[in-house]
């Protein structure tokens, strides 16, 4: 379980309402459909950070490939990226679960 979550279920009457919640909107198309969106403008917003240390893709390759294969590494950096959206699409639903009256 994401160390977000295990954070939130210090509070497990709080976290087992508000799970139970989101539990059924997470596998909708709508669900998907926000965390596309939310992915793709991440990646349009990280393409406009400057490249302040000139690093190069093939620098990194290269240190990357010091401590494992180069597919290992993007196998993750894949697996992170697109499960981020997904995180922060469903911490900020319980948030707002809060303010609902």
């Amino acid at each position: 379980m994401n160390t977000d979550y295990r954070a939130l279920a210090r509070w497990p009457s709080y976290f087992a309402l508000a799970w139970g919640d989101l539990k059924g909107i997470v596998s909708t198309p709508d669900h998907a459909v926000r965390c596309d969106t939310y992915h793709e403008r991440a990646v349009a917003l990280a393409q406009t950070l400057p490249n302040l240390g000139g690093l190069t893709a093939a620098a990194l390759k290269v240190a990357a490939e010091n401590d494992a294969p180069l597919g290992e590494i993007r196998e993750v950096c894949h697996l992170f990226q697109h499960l981020l959206p997904g995180l922060v699409i469903n911490v900020a639903f319980f948030r707002e679960q809060l303010t609902r009256s």
